[in-house]
């Protein structure tokens, strides 16, 4: 019968110790599980963090790739413009040089007397249609009648309807004068802001 006990109660001690093993290695394999899980999230946000850090070089380029762009046009413009001006210059020297050779008698001296009091106005032409190259049109015409032009610019408002003359104070002759030569459906208008300039052409039509 002591025997029968004995038996019994080390079976029983020996069931506790594997139910205790059970639960152990069982605890054992959730944490295992969560520390797996937690590894492969890291390893996603490392993935995501290094597809946005792409992202950014590319928007990078691409914003770097704009600038120069831009920097590009900006010199294009600003050459034409030089190159503007050096024709409308040698177009004057060439009529300076003309008018002291004295060729064409005095048929010519009026034209030459003309042509030395545009250069005394000063003028500036803009665009009013949106496009710089009708500005520069213009200033390349002014310039065969005489004139000088001393800048070319964009207007603030790219409607205009016609070709006007804007014409600051005392200078109101001279701007009818031009609109004359430009054609009957060319606008005169008095300036309303201060500027530098006796007339103002703004490009229209």
């Amino acid at each position: 019968m002591l025997n029968r006990a004995l038996c019994f109660a080390a079976l029983m001690v020996l069931v506790m110790a594997l139910s205790g093993c059970m639960v152990t290695k069982s605890a054992y394999d959730q944490k295992e599980e969560e520390a797996n899980l937690l590894a492969k999230t890291a390893s996603d946000l490392e993935r995501r963090n290094k597809a946005l850090q792409a992202e950014n070089e590319d928007l990078k380029k691409q914003v770097a790739a704009k600038d120069d762009m831009l920097r590009l046009k900006s010199e294009e413009i600003a050459k034409q413009d030089a190159k503007q001006a050096a024709m409308v210059e040698e177009v004057d020297r060439m009529k300076a040089q003309f008018a002291r050779s004295g060729d064409g008698g005095g048929r010519d001296a009026p034209a030459a007397g003309r042509s030395a009091g545009f250069k005394s106005v000063r003028l500036k032409v803009l665009s009013g249609e949106g496009k710089i190259d009708s500005a520069r049109r213009m200033a390349k015409r002014l310039a065969a009648m005489g004139y000088k032009v001393e800048s070319v610019g964009m207007a603030e408002s790219s409607d205009y309807p016609a070709n006007t003359v804007y014409f600051a104070a005392n200078s109101k002759k001279e701007a009818k004068a031009l609109a004359s030569r430009l054609g009957k459906d060319t606008i005169v208008k008095p300036l309303t802001w201060k500027s530098v300039f006796s007339l103002i052409v703004v490009t229209g039509g």
